[in-house]
């Protein structure tokens, strides 16, 4: 039987790096600090009425398997550090991590912008540190382990901690995940003295799976999605979407401003395709039902959660499936506040560059907030350009139906004209003259998705 593992990590993660720029009170309409500037559409990412944290969700990707012989890496405490200070969470539990079985170990981490960062709109860490507390391996007892290393433990091209590359970008109230991958073809045990057993890393396995150099630094991505429902939408529009995404008639369209993914209602629970740059790949997963969680500064509005699957390499018949991914989402009304039942309405969502491209949403909708018309595209605010495309387009990247517009002034929290994408709030925009535009769609305010 070939020897498996689990390996026991103390995880100190620190990534270090830098926030953003400054801020200044919220508009109205707006959970989380009040003020009353600017009206139109608010944003409601949490129930308490202070600034809540960001959330970092470190997530481990591990590999197949159990037996004697196995390492298991227990996660702890996990640290970042940017010019803000450091955040932790001290009495975090451990989490055991198998290197051989395929797993998606998930520890939370909230990251303050009232104590620390208070006013930026983001946090951006920049390096991972990767550490071991210390390595356990599992005897012929089943469940029964024992440790055989230290920290002490020398990495390929240096002692631990590890320090890599990474982009990690942390806004407050949302979520943002950072996906390790780390298996049992990184570690071996050394037992060359068997009263002191060693476990040696192999960082170019380790590289090879997360990438972590200066060109190909390791990413996060903003992982909780907005959902707009597709009910009203013509039934061949929303048959065409699933059937590209490989799923049923499509009820949802999610984004983050990271990831587009649409979902089904079928039957004992929904069905959700994350989409990549290739239309004929999509990411298949499961959707949660919408309730009450946890969350940045207290309960979230109406969440869900969403597990994105990949099949398991170790399964012949191809047809068992392990979690690859996974998040929150929450349908756009809950989040989402003073939407027009009679005139258009434009979101825009920042991604994790936190720059001058974002993702724009424009729908109209009825009073119950049921989506008549949704276009989606994006927004460039150096070049003040942006482009939207009927839903129908999303998942084959056809252009057809296509809307073009400019920008006008853009705005801050406080109403002040910006010229910095990372502070803007909300914006005017102009349709390019001489386009046939869907009913309810005219020449408005765009609001950004931020606190």
């Amino acid at each position: 039987m070939r020897k498996r593992a689990f390996i026991c990590v103390a995880a100190a993660i620190a990534v270090i790096g830098c926030g953003g720029t400054g801020g200044g009170s919220h508009p109205s309409g707006t959970k989380g600090g009040g003020g009353t500037t600017k009206v139109g559409i608010g944003i409601t990412l949490t129930n308490s009425t202070t600034t809540p944290p960001g959330a970092i969700e470190v997530a481990y990707l591990t590999g197949q398997g159990r037996a004697p012989g196995d390492l298991t890496a227990v996660v702890k405490r996990v640290f970042f550090d940017d010019s803000f200070g450091e955040v932790t969470n001290p009495l975090a539990p451990e989490t055991d991590c198998p290197l051989v079985g395929f797993q998606n170990n998930v520890v939370h981490l909230d990251v303050s912008f009232t104590t620390q960062a208070a006013g930026a709109p983001s946090r951006l860490f920049t390096t991972f540190n990767l550490d071991f507390f210390d390595f356990l391996e599992e005897t012929s007892s089943p469940g029964i382990f024992q440790t055989i290393a230290t920290p002490s433990t020398v990495a390929e091209g240096g002692p631990f901690p590890k320090a890599y590359p990474a982009i990690v970008r942390v806004f407050p109230g949302r979520t943002t995940s950072l996906p390790i991958f780390i298996d049992d073809s990184m570690f071996t045990v050394d037992n060359t003295i068997p009263s002191n057993p060693q476990v040696q890393y192999n960082e170019s396995q380790f590289l090879l799976s997360n990438g972590a150099t200066s060109v190909s630094p390791i990413k996060a991505f903003l992982s909780d999605f907005v959902a707009f429902n597709l009910n009203n939408l013509s039934a061949s529009d929303k048959a065409t979407i699933g059937t590209q995404a490989g799923i049923n008639s499509a009820a949802r369209i999610f984004f983050s401003g990271d990831v587009y993914a649409v979902s089904d209602g079928s039957a004992g629970g929904s069905n959700v395709a994350a989409l990549t740059l290739n239309p004929s790949q999509t990411i298949p997963g499961l959707l949660g039902a919408a309730g009450t969680l946890n969350g940045p500064g207290g309960t979230l509005p109406h969440a869900g959660t969403y597990s994105l699957l990949a099949v398991n390499p170790t399964d012949i018949t191809q047809t068992l499936k392990i979690v690859a991914g996974q998040g929150i989402w929450r349908e756009h009304s809950t989040v989402l506040s003073n939407l027009s039942s009679t005139g258009l309405n434009v979101v825009t969502f920042p991604g994790s560059n936190d720059d001058n491209m974002q993702e724009m949403v424009a729908f109209t909708q009825d009073a119950q907030n049921n989506i008549s018309a949704l276009y989606f595209g994006f927004i460039d605010m150096d070049s003040l350009t942006f482009n939207l495309f009927p839903a129908v387009d999303i998942v084959s990247g056809s252009v057809t139906g296509q809307l073009t517009g400019t920008l006008g002034t853009l705005f801050t929290k406080t109403g002040a004209a910006t010229a910095s994408p990372d502070l803007v709030h909300s914006g005017t925009f102009t349709f390019t003259a001489g386009q046939t535009l869907p009913a309810k769609f005219a020449n408005g305010t765009f609001y950004v998705f931020r606190l």
